[in-house]
């Protein structure tokens, strides 16, 4: 049996998205289409517009076979971290032959020529980053000033290859890869539609950035939109028919008080955690001095989150960048959330994603799952700990691995009960305690 998976976030998924499932089973005659998604909160450093468990529901309805939730720590980290947990959780299941992706660069041997490069870069290229970010540029804009140079006639052929946002999640999904030694078979699906960022609902295949914003028309900046009425409700998914599957717009008129989810219903508690830094927090994920510094000088103009942001963004941290290190603070993910923490493991001999979280399968699929040897497969989140240990006999020689996925789910549950409990009440809805939560089968 063929089986392609696919790293996604459906945020919230699209007609795009339909498009790339529908083009794999076309063009591989894939058997399984098994997705790895982002769970509550997402890489750009916000929370997931809607919950994992309705975003389940709607890739399952539109052609997935399985959905495994990628863990908090990698679900808001940079790209190249996103990238390498996906592929190690891909590749772990045993079961998974490919992983398909989309990029606006529709060439994948000039992408993986360029993977290679940065799998394993000369020291002038990381001595040309380090050179420019110490003149004040931001990390990506000197990889790309950097690439321009070493990597100049792929750049004259392609000069949005290293900023266009899906070329670059590529290259980090092929440089796993290759770093990972992993069996798997990339398969490029050229991005269809509107930019990923543009954020105007022009075409069929519109970005899952203009679907976000639409639903949120009207709201502040500076406040959470919590009591949107439903005549605005039902605006917005009139004007949105057009850009997602009638499957999903049905889902989303079943579950309206699901809906919308943004950074700013968050803002209160953001501040309450920013007022009780420490110099202890200088161990937060993607945190340095000068960005603790800034949190501590500007603490006293807090208005919101997305407002925060703005405010502490330079122009050597990136929006996106300052936007992860004020969740990692609300999540408290930190240096101890990171395999380099666990020495023992940090050469490749075992996966830094140690488990896979079922969120959801179609029934006639199930089989599938009793092919995963290598990691515990947690359908009971309350059993998760306990499932941890046992898979992995809590041997002395297991024990720092073992402390290292027990912090990954710790978050995990954390982060799902927050989450949670910010959309119980702000939007009305009764979602369940993630102790009590199951898998969506279909």
């Amino acid at each position: 049996m063929n089986t392609i998976g696919i790293i996604a976030e459906y945020n919230p998924f699209h007609n795009g998205h339909s498009y790339q499932i529908d083009s794999i089973r076309k063009q591989t005659w894939a058997d399984n289409i098994v997705i790895i998604m982002s769970g509550d909160f997402v890489q750009r450093g916000t929370p997931a517009w809607t919950d994992k468990y309705l975003r389940t529901k709607m890739a399952l309805t539109c052609g997935a076979d399985l959905v495994f939730e990628l863990p908090a720590v990698f679900s808001t980290a940079s790209a190249e971290s996103f990238a390498n947990a996906g592929v190690s959780l891909l590749s772990s299941l045993g079961f998974v032959d490919g992983i398909c992706f989309g990029a606006e660069n529709h060439n994948l041997a000039d992408l993986q020529e360029t993977a290679a490069f940065l799998a394993d870069p000369p020291s002038a290229f990381e001595e040309s980053i380090h050179t420019l970010t110490a003149s004040g540029m931001t990390y990506p804009a000197a990889r790309q000033q950097a690439l321009t140079k070493h990597l100049k006639e792929l750049c004259l052929v392609y000069p949005t290859l290293f900023s266009e946002p899906n070329n670059i999640l590529a290259l980090e999904y092929l440089k796993a890869i290759l770093r990972q030694d992993s069996h798997l078979t990339p398969f490029l699906i050229p991005r269809k539609g509107s930019p990923y960022h543009k954020e105007q609902l022009d075409s069929t295949f519109s970005s899952a950035t203009a679907i976000r914003k639409a639903s949120l028309a009207g709201c502040s900046s500076l406040a959470p939109c919590s009591q949107i009425p439903i005549s605005q409700k039902e605006a917005f998914l009139q004007k949105i028919g057009p850009v997602v599957p009638n499957k999903v717009l049905v889902l989303l008129r079943e579950y309206t008080n699901h809906y919308p989810i943004s950074e700013n219903d968050f803002s209160d508690i953001l501040y309450y955690r920013l007022t009780h830094l420490s110099k202890e927090d200088m161990k937060i994920l993607d945190m340095t001095e000068e960005i603790f510094n800034r949190i501590q000088k500007h603490i006293t103009n807090y208005t919101s989150f997305s407002d925060f942001t703005a405010q502490i963004k330079t122009k050597q941290y990136t929006y996106s960048r300052i936007s992860r290190v004020l969740l990692h603070c609300l999540l408290n993910i930190d240096t101890s959330c990171t395999p380099k923490f666990y020495p023992t493991f940090v050469d490749n001999t075992l996966p830094c994603v140690p488990y896979a979280r079922l969120l959801g399968f179609r029934r006639k699929k199930s089989g599938l799952l009793r092919k995963v040897s290598n990691l515990p497969v947690i359908t009971k989140p309350a059993d998760g700990f306990t499932q941890i240990s046992a898979f992995y006999n809590n041997t002395p020689s297991m024990e720092s691995y073992i402390r290292y996925a027990h912090t990954l789910y710790e978050k995990d549950i954390f982060a799902s009960n927050l989450y949670r409990q910010i959309q119980n009440s702000t939007l009305g809805c009764t979602c369940a305690n993630e102790y009590h939560c199951q898998p969506v089968i279909l």
